[in-house]
């Protein structure tokens, strides 16, 4: 099968790709190196040559997902049976701080996709929403079924996707798997999630700060995401909603402590929750692990200490973060 990756050297993406390169697929990348004017070059360069190490990509196209010409030359010369859509902005504070960038590509160019899918009689596409959709959890632990009420304009723009899918399936026949992963970490992403963020303070500061001790994530590993991606989009399965999570919430600070019993320092500082973001929690996964036939497996207990030393292997952080001389350059945990 021909399937073409948009945001194919980004972190779910390139995971994705390796995965499907696995099962001997055509895969075509589509990817313009997008720092969201935040990853320095010092760090973005090198995650990008480390992702790009296990994309393998048969084809490649860098260029802008909002340029159609672009978009349209791309999709001509592959010409994809399948299409992955996760070129996207990481999280809700990029959005905040770059909203017309956003917006053009989040929305416009997804509109420029769904069209394009449609020229080019592509079979299906694959939609990388999140978990943000739903707003707050209220407690409650949400299956695909629950409304979304997203309160942040990041989770309004992965809502109006999923809602762009579903005009274009009705009115031009695109069918369209949608996808809610939530709380992502692990190797090859850059410092930008909760889990990097806390191990870069620890080895750095040597403080980790948990902003609502009790709130809870459904953290989920790339590696566990990029399966439930590969199976939806190579499957017969459509025009379906999953939640693809570990299923399993867990407290912030639990993953802080992980990363201080493993590390032997790094003190928990807590602090109020950070009201910007909604109380999320567990998500109901049992659809996708039913209907995908897949069941993700890697608790934090294992992600983490692998996330750890993946970090602690990579010289650029050595050259430019003031990390604890108690760690060297390639040490294990």
């Amino acid at each position: 099968m021909r399937i073409l990756i948009l945001g194919g050297y980004g972190f779910i993406g390139s995971h994705i790709a390796q995965e499907l390169k696995k099962d001997d697929h055509v895969v075509g990348v589509v990817d313009c190196y997008h720092q969201y004017y935040t990853f320095p070059n010092w760090e973005y360069t090198p995650i990008l040559s480390q992702r790009k190490s296990i994309t393998k990509a048969d084809k490649e196209y860098i260029g802008h997902i909002e340029n159609l010409q672009f978009m349209e030359s791309a999709f001509a010369d592959f010409k994809p049976d399948r299409v992955i859509h996760v070129a996207t902005y990481p999280n809700a504070k990029m959005v905040k701080r770059n909203v017309a960038d956003a917006t053009n590509n989040m929305v416009t160019a997804t509109a420029y996709i769904l069209d394009l899918c449609v020229k080019y009689k592509v079979d299906k596409i694959t939609f990388a929403s999140s978990s943000m959709v739903y707003g707050d959890f209220n407690n409650q632990i949400p299956n695909e079924e629950v409304i979304p009420k997203p309160n942040t304009l990041y989770g309004s723009y992965k809502r109006q996707g999923e809602l762009m899918c579903k005009i274009w399936h009705r009115e031009y026949g695109l069918d369209y798997v949608i996808m809610r992963p939530s709380a992502l970490y692990g190797e090859k992403d850059a410092i930008v999630r909760v889990i990097s963020q806390l191990l870069k303070n620890a080895l750095t500061t040597g403080t980790m700060t948990v902003q609502g001790p009790d709130n809870k994530l459904d953290f989920s590993n790339v590696l566990d995401v990029a399966k439930y991606f590969t199976f939806a989009t190579v499957n017969e399965i459509r025009n379906e909603t999953f939640n693809c999570t570990r299923g399993n919430g867990r407290k912030i600070i639990e993953a802080a402590e992980i990363i201080k019993a493993k590390l032997g320092t790094g003190e928990i500082v807590t602090k109020p929750h950070d009201d910007f973001y909604p109380n999320r929690d567990t998500l109901n996964s049992d659809k996708a692990k039913s209907l995908l036939n897949f069941n993700p497996t890697i608790d934090i207990e294992e992600g983490i200490p692998s996330y750890i030393n993946w970090f602690l292997k990579q010289p650029f952080y050595f050259k430019n973060l003031d990390i604890n001389p108690k760690f060297a350059l390639d040490t294990k945990i």
